[in-house]
Parts: structure tokens; sequence; C-alpha cells
């Protein structure tokens, strides 16, 4: 098994994101996540310019999508990212339209199952959804 070092880029700013990714990658990381608080400061843009900085790294949209599935995951699949992030709380639907977007658009779905009781219950739901990831979120 590959060990994956990602940084979660939970800032507010694309100065700070990009200096702080910087950084980061220097050190070794392999993979840069738009934060959920980048994404709401600076939507798409944040996860433009990480992409426009690092064209080759994979960038981790952790949008933590509760409903409009396919449109959240097709409009970070634009804007650069490798792999978008879906709630395991969320309706079913909700996870298989961005299942089914990742898939249409080339973008891997990793499935959050942050608040489940049974994150072992929770993880197999993720897997027969469809998910290419699990994240045990503690």
């Amino acid at each position: 098994m590959n060990t994956i070092v990602q940084i979660s880029l939970d800032l507010t700013s694309i100065p700070e994101a990009l200096e702080t990714a910087r950084v980061a990658v220097r050190a070794g990381v392999d993979w840069l996540e738009a934060g959920t608080p980048l994404i709401i400061a600076e939507g798409m843009n944040g996860v433009r310019a990480l992409r426009a900085e690092f064209p080759e790294i994979p960038i981790v949209a952790d949008l933590k999508t509760m409903d409009g599935g396919w449109l959240e995951a097709e409009m970070m699949a634009k804007a650069g990212a490798t792999h978008v992030v879906v709630m395991e709380r969320a309706h079913e639907e909700t996870v298989k339209m961005v299942v089914k977007a990742g898939k249409d658009l080339g973008v891997q779905v990793m499935g959050d199952n942050l608040g489940a009781e049974d994150k072992v219950a929770a993880a197999r739901r993720l897997e027969d959804l469809g998910c290419d990831f699990v994240i045990h979120h503690t």
C-alpha cells in the first residue's frame, strides 16, 4: 500500500493557501486539499489558483457535498480538482450523482463518513455506491 500525504488548506485566502501549499510541496506533500473554508471564501477560484500553480499535483475539493451532487462535482472538476468529497450522510441519490459526475468528468470521489455511528457500515455504503475512497473522519 502506498502512503499518500495530503495537506488540508483550511485557509480563507488564495495567497495564503498558495504560500502554504508551496511550503507543503517542498516538504514532500503528495496531494493538496482545497479545504472547506477556502472553498467557502474563494469558491472555484481557490481550486483554479491551486491548479495553475501546481499543474501536476492532485487537488481534492473538500466540498462536503450534501446535495447538488452533480453540479458541485462538475464545477470543481472544471476548476481543476482531481478529487471531490461527498458526505456519507447525504441522500443516496446525491452520492450516486457525485459518483456519476466523477466517472463522466474524470475525477475521483471521496466519501466522508463524518458523524456516522457505525463507520464500518458507512464505509460499506460508500463503497457500494461507487466512491473511489472512503474518508474515516474522526
